[in-house]
């Protein structure tokens, strides 16, 4: 039996939709990997890009698999079992099914989602489970947005099963590591903190190396070193990230022009902001404004 078919009859109640879309709509599509699965891979079921109108909720019972949420824009709520999850732009979760859940819009939600299953998902969840790991109100500044990108959503479509398993294993591995580094997050020096709090307020200068080594006074080396191990990414490499991260508020919430975000968020070049937020994105500011439905250009 296909998994969607599977979820469509774990729906507890079939919801009244403000739209004329099937209840259908609203699910992933099933997805299977080519070729033989070894019995250890973690592998897909489903994976999709969904969106879902204000005051939309969807209530399923349990189900063997585990599902990783990943929230483009719009806000709503995820619970499961006994957790509950405030969902906003950049917010990412990963749940267990076979506690049943539910996903509720408290505005349109866009969000992407992966349901997948396999032997050494139960160390991984627990592992999360025990170090409250499990969400991230903002995946977008921690990195690891780069190990999802490939598994969200058309990437696990075509994703032999042996490059499937890598790449989720890659991701499980990083939140792992993440949520040990965050557990003793008292541990982080002071001045890295300090750095962290610069980029996020003052991302839209013109900030190097060389400017934070002088003006907080530590050697460039052990500033990188120490922001990779504790923020999981070079310090300029986190940079880019908040201003790709405004960028996209930006192209969905204003008019503005690409070249016009360029400069607010940074980049005088627009040629080396269309650079990064590719790098970052996986697609162009153009592109990214426009299966957003964002403001139109003027």
């Amino acid at each position: 039996m296909a998994f969607t078919t599977q979820l469509l009859h774990a729906l507890t109640e079939i919801p009244a939709t403000t739209t004329s879309m099937p209840i259908t709509h609203f699910l992933p599509k099933s997805i299977t990997t080519g070729g033989v699965r070894p019995v250890s891979f973690l592998y897909p079921l489903a994976v999709g890009h969904i969106l879902m109108p204000e005051e939309l909720s969807l209530s399923f019972g349990p189900l063997p698999a585990y599902g990783i949420l990943y929230v483009t824009r719009g806000i709503g709520t995820l619970l499961s079992g006994k957790r509950h999850f405030h969902l906003s732009g950049s917010s990412f979760a990963l749940f267990d099914l076979q506690d049943g859940f539910s996903i509720l819009a408290g505005s349109d939600l866009e969000y992407d989602i992966l349901y997948f299953n396999g032997t050494s998902a139960s160390y991984y969840y627990d592992e999360l489970h025990r170090t409250e790991g499990l969400f991230l109100s903002s995946l977008s500044s921690t990195g690891i947005g780069s190990f999802l990108r490939p598994l969200m959503p058309t990437g696990a479509q075509t994703l032999s099963a042996f490059a499937f398993h890598r790449y989720l294993t890659d991701l499980l591995t990083e939140l792992v590591e993440y949520s040990a580094v965050t557990e003793q997050n008292e541990g982080i020096p002071d001045y890295l903190r300090q750095v962290k709090e610069y980029f996020d307020d003052n991302f839209f200068m013109d900030i190097s190396l060389s400017s934070l080594e002088n003006l907080f006074h530590v050697n460039r080396y052990r500033l990188c070193r120490e922001f990779r191990i504790h923020y999981l990414m070079p310090p300029l490499q986190y940079l880019h990230t908040a201003r790709i991260t405004k960028a996209k508020t930006l192209l969905t919430d204003t008019n503005l022009k690409v070249h016009e975000i360029s400069y607010q968020v940074g980049y005088e070049n627009t040629n080396h902001f269309i650079h990064h937020f590719k790098k970052i994105t996986g697609q162009t500011p153009a592109v990214y404004r426009e299966k957003r439905g964002g403001a139109k250009q003027i």
